[in-house]
């Protein structure tokens, strides 16, 4: 049967040129030069971001009068909208940025589509290591995204390695002392370790994180 899994994550920000609360990664800019305000959306993420922006002023000509749609990339600052402050106004303005993480669709037995964050040259000197068992339900998706992705990983079935179990328990709990280590699959990225992963979405969270 095949599965589809949509990984949407959705901040709704609702900020005011005054006093603003803003995502943990994208935020808007601007860059005033006389009457000239320039808007700029800049993303620290490595990952892309659609963004819903929507400007109300009366005291601004703007480029654009209608709410803006666009898609930021991962590490990149864009200038979303020009503004010329009217004669004899304060230059006051209110907007509402909705902040959407770029949502990619996962089926089983169909391909998984390509990881929007950045690896860079880095992939290749990343030493991953999958810990899995056979009744790990998400560990088959969690390969699959690897490989799909040419993320090169060791896996170590603990099940069938039974032997280095107890070496292996050891060597986490050294990294992460009073750790639960219940849940599998286990990820270790060079000296980063994952144990609690619970679900695809976790799992690629864990793959960002450790390759950032």
């Amino acid at each position: 049967m095949i599965r589809n899994l949509t990984l949407l994550f959705i901040t709704l920000l609702s900020l005011t040129a005054f006093g603003q609360n803003e995502h943990k990664h994208v935020k808007l800019q601007e860059e005033i030069k006389g009457k000239r305000y320039e808007i700029y959306i800049e993303n620290t993420d490595s990952i892309s971001y659609d963004i819903f922006l929507k400007v109300d002023t009366n005291d601004f000509r703007r480029s654009s009068e209608r709410p803006i749609l666009q898609t930021i990339k991962g590490n990149s600052r864009v200038r979303v909208l020009t503004m010329v402050k009217l004669n004899g106004k304060e230059g006051k303005y209110t907007y509402t940025l909705v902040v959407n993480e770029v949502s990619y669709a996962l089926e089983i037995d169909k391909d998984f589509e390509i990881i929007d964050f950045k690896l860079d040259k880095e992939i290749n000197n990343k030493s991953v290591i999958l810990y899995t068992q056979d009744d790990c339900s998400i560990c088959p998706d969690a390969k699959h995204i690897l490989t799909k992705n040419k993320i090169s990983y060791t896996e170590y079935n603990l099940d069938k390695d039974t032997t280095n179990y107890n070496k292996i328990i050891k060597e986490f709990k050294a990294i992460k002392p009073k750790s639960d280590f219940n849940k599998i699959p286990i990820m270790k990225i060079d000296d980063k370790l994952y144990n609690d992963i619970d679900s695809l979405e976790s799992f690629i969270q864990a793959l960002r994180d450790g390759f950032n």
